[in-house]
């Protein structure tokens, strides 16, 4: 199959234009979208490598996935462990964002979808993704929250009640 390579800076030039149809309906389609690009990406990761994610043990998976996303022009990631039940992904120079957007909110929706597929696909249970910090914001880097759709539902209820994100994990 061949394969699309975009400029980096067209994926922020794409949710922007998205965004600006309807809002909601486009952070939706975006995160949609994102879920579908997951599979060409396992299929690339799995070509280089010569193992499926789900394969790997976490040191390798995390290794591959952020070569994957450096290879692929998303830029650089790192794996956090934040406690038991929340792990962080913490994206730098990511292609999604833009750092002169001044957005109120984080804005990489495409990579949301793309990541919760992706780890629910390597972990073979449903992962949701919410991102926490975005450079789109004027944050340093872009941060995913990632964990069991119930442990960041109460991560996102804490969050919206003005907690900060330790007291939010810590009440898990």
């Amino acid at each position: 199959m061949a394969q699309l390579t975009l400029p980096a800076g067209a994926l922020a030039d794409l949710r922007r234009a998205i965004e600006e149809i309807a809002a909601t309906e486009a952070v939706k389609a975006l995160r949609e979208a994102g879920r579908r690009l997951a599979a060409e990406a396992e299929i690339a990761i799995a070509n280089r490598g010569g193992r499926p994610l789900a394969g790997l043990a976490f040191p390798t998976f995390w290794a591959e996935l952020d070569r994957y996303f450096e290879s692929a022009g998303w830029g650089h990631i790192e794996h956090r462990e934040l406690n038991e039940g929340v792990g962080a992904i913490v994206a730098s120079e990511w292609a999604e964002s833009d750092p002169t957007e001044g957005r109120d909110a984080p804005g990489c929706h495409l990579s949301t979808g793309l990541l919760a597929e992706l780890l629910t696909s390597a972990v073979g249970r449903p992962v949701a993704v919410m991102e926490v910090e975005c450079r789109s914001r004027g944050d340093e880097a872009c941060r995913f929250l990632f964990g069991s759709p119930v442990n960041l539902l109460l991560v996102h209820k804490k969050l919206t009640q003005s907690s900060s994100l330790e007291d939010a994990l810590a009440a898990l």
